[in-house]
């Protein structure tokens, strides 16, 4: 296939060729409809008349299609047109991993940084079912920013059906024998033609890692034939062996537990990957494991020294051997003495019971999920998982956070208080069993922080702190701590907790679009535009369009700001929340629209009330009272914001929005009460 450049395929006009694969050649191409560079992945014409080569085509669109995170690469279309069939990706400047160790080995932060964002979005996938099947260098893109995109799900495999292909479709496309994947980077059951699941990503994604770390891949041969009996039966070579650095037992250990023959030894889910690289990364950033290169520079400069002080060679050479010496013991003692206590595995964060454990790993996979379906299956596998075990005590503890997940988001209203009960009595059945377990202490803090209990916030922050002191390595313990420290206006602290969750876990998007809410109650709307802009949220569209057409709305960059909001109202006319509509009441009392305005106020309310987070909905009005000079309003719907769950006082207090209304007595009255939790707050908090 040669398309020639200025060729238009619907709505998009070819540049040039960017490569070739085996399911497709990809194009640069320019989208005319939005004027934005894509990549167009066509099936080549030989392939093309293959039914079962177009099945897998559209079934790679359609699995991409419902990943959606930073650290994977977008699909925005799927189509054909003049006997092409094709794929319209996110393009994507900057390099293969491969290219990059082609041209220079990462040093060890870079690595486990690279490889922590690979871990998320694997995580990502296999959260919604879904593994890649062909993890290798070649499909790991960096971006300029150094940001990770993983790249072609061309071999991806959905694990639950979700109703992409049907049940002949799926024998002949997932055939046991069928080998596919990139020969070096194959797990053992990949390369023995087997059933597989996301543990063989998980050895993939250790094969990649060890390259990163060693410079050579851990199963290489002369012969495909060798280097399938290399994956089959040989053990690689340790790093620290291989590598011109120092390489920590951290990840030399991570590494061979992901390259286990047996998937049963093996991590059991990436999220138990990316805990470990949290760790092993605050380590290196804590300055406890130090390259070989930087103590070899070091030992340089002391030579240099000595020498420029007219020392004897012979007596450079002892005194230097003696120094090494001494600081090699010193060090050793010192960090063993900062290392920060592990726990060891709670009584209750495993299960004797095979089929419980089982069900408890595979619930693992979707409970942080917010999408419905996802929730089911993760409440399904932990109600199996306690019932075969019924001492199981990490079970009840991820039951009840699912439990609370479904009531805050998914349940209609007569089945919310019903689940938050069953939420309450089995978080306090994992605390039982178990009163060390973090995760029961983290479900409790969830559970607590929500309108079924009307938002206490010091009971929360002692339950995530709890949490952190059993478990430093929980990032989303440190979000949601950093996310009721937001709320009630203690931002400082809400943003060092949420930069610990992103030190762990530098992929989620979520948390650093926190970091740009927090920059909005410090009225650093540019700051903040920034995150908003360059932080992918495609899960949660409200908040997207919410809080960036907020960030215009404040930089005077109106139409903008209204261009997003009508978009927004367009895809998803429910606003759930009428966060987004809110927005729009506010821009509208702002340009002295104060019938329209109140009319939107009106709607967003009839939207808002019993949404979880209905506070930044009542803030927004609030807002447009005050713009609109109507104190009463403005107060009653601050003092909803403030007892439904956000007593920001440092956004009361500078916030321009409620300058007409600060001479208002009521007014006063109610920030001089607000000043005074915020102050309690952060003397005890």
């Amino acid at each position: 296939m040669n398309i020639a450049a200025g060729t238009l395929i619907k709505h998009y006009q070819i540049v040039s060729a960017l490569g070739a694969g085996g399911m497709g050649e990809v194009y640069l191409a320019e989208d005319k409809n939005l004027g934005r560079k894509v990549a167009i992945k066509f099936l080549p014409e030989e392939v093309a008349k293959d039914p079962r080569a177009r099945q897998r085509m559209l079934r790679e669109a359609q699995t991409a299609a419902t990943l959606d995170h930073p650290n994977i690469c977008a699909i925005y279309e799927v189509g054909q047109e003049n006997g092409y069939s094709f794929i319209v990706l996110q393009y994507i400047e900057g390099e293969t991993l491969a290219a990059v160790l082609k041209r220079q080995l990462p040093d060890v932060h870079e690595a486990l940084t690279i490889a922590a964002q690979v871990a998320d979005a694997l995580s990502e996938a296999h959260a919604r079912g879904i593994i890649h099947r062909d993890i290798k260098p070649e499909n790991i893109m960096l971006t300029a920013r150094r940001q990770v995109k993983v790249l072609d799900f061309g071999l991806a495999k959905v694990l639950r059906d979700p109703g992409i292909i049907d049940a002949n479709t799926a024998s002949m496309l997932s055939m046991p024998g069928a080998v596919m994947g990139t020969m070096p980077y194959m797990s053992p059951e990949q390369v023995r033609g087997e059933e597989l699941d996301c543990r063989s990503d998980i050895f993939s994604f250790g094969t990649v890692l060890y390259e990163m770390l060693s410079g050579r891949r851990p199963f290489e041969a002369k012969s495909t034939a060798e280097v399938i009996s290399a994956i089959l039966t040989a053990e690689p070579q340790p790093i620290n062996r291989s590598t011109p650095f120092h390489s920590g037992n951290g990840e030399e250990q991570l590494v061979r537990k992901c390259l286990e023959k047996d998937a049963a030894l093996r991590y059991q889910t990436m999220a138990d990957v990316t805990s470990e690289l949290g760790q092993i990364r605050r380590e290196y950033e804590d300055g406890r494991i130090r390259p070989m290169a930087e103590a070899r520079k070091k030992s340089e400069i002391s030579r240099r020294d000595g020498v420029s002080r007219g020392l004897r060679v012979s007596r450079l050479k002892v005194e230097v051997g003696l120094t090494v010496a001494v600081l090699i013991v010193a060090a050793a003692a010192y960090m063993l003495s900062l290392r920060p206590h592990k726990p060891a595995s709670a009584p209750g964060a495993r299960s004797a019971n095979a089929e419980a454990y089982n069900a408890y790993v595979r619930g693992k996979v979707n409970v942080s999920s917010e999408n419905p379906n996802n929730n089911e299956a993760a409440i399904k596998l932990f109600e199996q998982a306690v019932a075969a075990d019924p001492g199981f005590a990490a079970a009840y503890a991820e039951l009840a956070r699912a439990y609370s997940i479904k009531a805050r988001f998914f349940a209609p209203v007569p089945e919310k208080k019903k689940l938050n009960e069953e939420a309450e009595v089995d978080v306090e059945k994992a605390l039982a069993l178990d009163p060390n377990l973090a995760e029961g202490y983290f479900a409790r803090g969830l559970i607590l922080w929500t309108p079924y209990k009307r938002f206490p916030h010091e009971q929360a922050v002692q339950a995530y702190k709890r949490a952190l002191e059993l478990n430093p390595n929980l990032d989303e313990a440190h979000h949601q701590l950093g996310f009721v420290y937001l709320h009630i206006g203690l931002l400082d602290k809400g943003w060092q907790e949420i930069q610990r969750a992103l030190a762990i876990n530098p992929g989620n998007g979520l948390a650093r679009y926190r970091l740009g809410v927090i920059d909005m109650c410090r009225g650093k709307y540019e700051e903040a535009f920034h995150i908003f802009n360059t932080t992918p949220l495609e899960k949660s569209p409200s908040l997207l369009a919410s809080y960036t057409s907020t960030a215009l709305f404040r930089l005077g960059r109106n139409e903008e700001a209204s261009a997003i909001i009508e978009q927004f109202l367009r895809d998803y006319p429910k606003d759930e929340g009428g966060l987004v509509t809110s927005v729009k009441a506010m821009m509208l009392a702002k340009a002295g629209k104060e019938s329209e305005a109140e009319a939107t106020m009106q709607r967003a309310i009839e939207m808002g009330r019993g949404y979880a987070h209905f506070h930044h909905t009542s803030y927004n009005i609030a807002s447009a009272y005050a713009l609109m000079n109507r104190p009463a309003e403005a107060l009653k719907w601050l003092q909803v914001t403030a007892d439904e769950g956000f007593p920001c006082y440092p956004l009361f207090a500078g916030d321009a929005n409620l300058d007409n209304i600060r001479k208002d007595e009521g007014f006063v009255s109610f920030m001089a009460a607000q000043k005074r939790q915020w102050e309690h707050f952060d003397a005890t908090l």
